[in-house]
């Protein structure tokens, strides 16, 4: 190999590149210019140390005019302060969008019409197939289109319901649910719920949870009551184990000489299709009935401003199940005045997960005075859609409810700290229950408020009965006038006005000694994973 010759041309591997001092690099040097025809290479002449200092000079004269333009701008707004600017072309009186909500008809929808309202920036939409609205408000999900909801050709859009709501809102499922969370966790769930049987009627293990159904019914069966079971059981070629669950005698409030127990369809609410049964012969019948079309009979009445029931209309129902779910009665419950009563409790989830309690709710009060023998669910089902129909309702306290500072006066104990606080873990432990279940599609912004109902036992023990999904927003005293607009403007405010900014929120909801600006929703954290 030839060695290069020592006084050869500079090749571009050897350019000088000069630094200056601030930190810009100047790489005018020596240039080549090869011409392929001819092969000959022209060398321009390395930059003088004049040309140099003309460069840096340049350079602190354009970062001078940078800074001299820099001062004559306005002021950069911090984060916090930015808007989003409207979708409109033409010129706004507020910088924000207009955005569309669409409400459906039904448990008191002009609540929600209403809150949504007074936030300025909202216009209602009539037409639910609407493209552009950016809220949908219902009873239920249905319509709901969960699968193109937020695609980028569609406009933001936020939903009032889980598209899995059922796997905790539905009687049946909460059932197996809570049951298999337990027994992979090894919780007791006793100290949850009372003792539940979910029945499928279609499942081929029909016939083994009815099995152990009858040998829990039969094991805790008072004396004088089993030689009735005994027939019904012969009549219908059951068997039975003599295994027992000694987790129950630690639960003596459970049971009484009654054996009561509750069946309850595995989709409804308020009150409908529930039966408190007392033999297992009444279970099968009304079992039986359900399957084939059970004939519901529903009592709607119109009350005057001095609370007089001036109307009443019996609408004929028919309900078919092959779901359903016999749960136990708790035959001896904390009574006041004599009466017994649940305690109806609000949680909110959002699309993250993330659970909130609500501080305040109420406390339901049968209209007719406690005991197990009578046959009446103005006796021991305390739903309000229930007790409303009751022509002494809402005689002795105002919409039979009491609200959770007059509950104080009532326990023994501390109804916030220990009464109120073991509510809100079995609420958490009940929604962790479904974590992996009721959004498992991760769809975005999705929010839910559900109603939790607590039976108090004379232990002062609470039980989880069900949990709603759409629980009861009628207003039926000044108590729920005053509550219920602001639980949900309280639960807008971090679902729905995050997503959707507001010019000037309306807070001007004034509820018991909280100032208006006060969320009540209690951050709990998120479901753990």
């Amino acid at each position: 190999m030839n060695s290069p010759k020592k006084n050869a041309f500079p090749t571009l591997n050897n350019l000088k590149i000069i630094q200056s001092s601030y930190g810009q690099r100047i790489s005018k040097c020596t240039h080549l210019v090869i011409k392929k025809d001819t092969k000959k290479i022209i060398d321009t002449r390395l930059l003088s140390q004049t040309s140099i200092e003309q460069a840096k000079q340049r350079f602190i004269a354009n970062q001078e005019r940078q800074r001299q333009m820099q001062k004559s701008l306005p002021p950069i707004m911090k984060r916090k302060e930015f808007h989003q600017r409207s979708v409109s072309v033409s010129a706004q009186k507020t910088p924000y969008s207009k955005y569309f909500y669409f409400v459906g008809e039904g448990n008191n929808h002009q609540l929600i019409k209403k809150l949504l309202d007074d936030r300025q920036n909202w216009v209602q939409v009539k037409d639910p197939k609407s493209k552009k609205i950016n809220f949908k408000w219902q009873e239920t999900e249905k319509g709901y289109e969960y699968q193109t909801i937020n695609q980028k050709e569609q406009p933001i859009q936020m939903l009032n319901h889980f598209e899995f709501h059922s796997e905790i809102s539905d009687k049946f499922k909460l059932a197996v649910n809570f049951k298999a969370y337990c027994d992979k966790n090894r919780l007791n769930i006793y100290d949850y719920t009372p003792t539940t049987f979910a029945i499928e009627c279609t499942n081929e293990n029909l016939k083994s949870e009815l099995f152990q159904f009858i040998s829990f019914y039969r094991q805790n069966c008072p004396q004088h009551k089993l030689p009735e079971l005994d027939k019904t059981i012969k009549q219908q070629f059951f068997s039975y184990t003599t295994l027992y669950d000694t987790k129950v005698n630690q639960y003596p409030t459970l049971f009484g000489n009654e054996n009561l127990w509750i069946f309850k369809p595995s989709n409804m609410n308020q009150g409908r299709g529930i039966h408190v049964v007392r033999s297992l012969q009444e279970v099968l019948d009304i079992q039986s009935k359900y399957q084939g079309g059970y004939k519901e009979k529903l009592l709607e009445v119109k009350r005057n401003e001095q609370n007089e029931i001036i109307n009443k209309v019996v609408y004929l129902n028919t309900l078919v199940t092959e779901q359903f779910v016999i749960q136990k009665y708790i035959e001896k419950p904390m009574l006041i005045d004599g009466r017994k009563f649940d305690i109806r409790a609000y949680v909110l989830l959002t699309s993250n997960l993330q659970i909130y309690f609500y501080r305040e709710g109420q406390l339901r009060l049968a209209t007719e005075k406690f005991d197990t023998k009578v046959h009446s669910n103005y006796v021991h089902l305390t739903n309000n859609a229930i007790q409303y129909t009751h022509p002494e309702y809402g005689k002795t306290e105002e919409g039979n409810q009491y609200n959770f500072d007059q509950a104080q006066h009532l326990f023994k104990k501390d109804f916030r700290q220990e009464i109120l606080g073991r509510i809100k873990n079995i609420s958490y432990t009940a929604f962790q229950t479904v974590k992996h279940k009721i959004n498992k599609q991760k769809r975005k912004n999705c929010f839910e408020i559900f109603g939790m109902d607590f039976i108090i036992d004379e232990q002062s023990t609470p039980w989880l009965i069900e949990v709603n999904t759409n629980p009861s927003l009628e207003v039926t005293s000044k108590l729920l006038d005053q509550l219920f607009p602001r639980m949900v403007n309280d639960a807008f405010r971090i679902t729905v006005d995050l997503v959707f900014p507001q010019n000037e929120p309306n807070c001007n909801y004034p509820f018991m000694h909280y100032k208006d600006d006060e969320n009540l929703w209690d951050n709990m954290g998120y479901l753990q994973s």
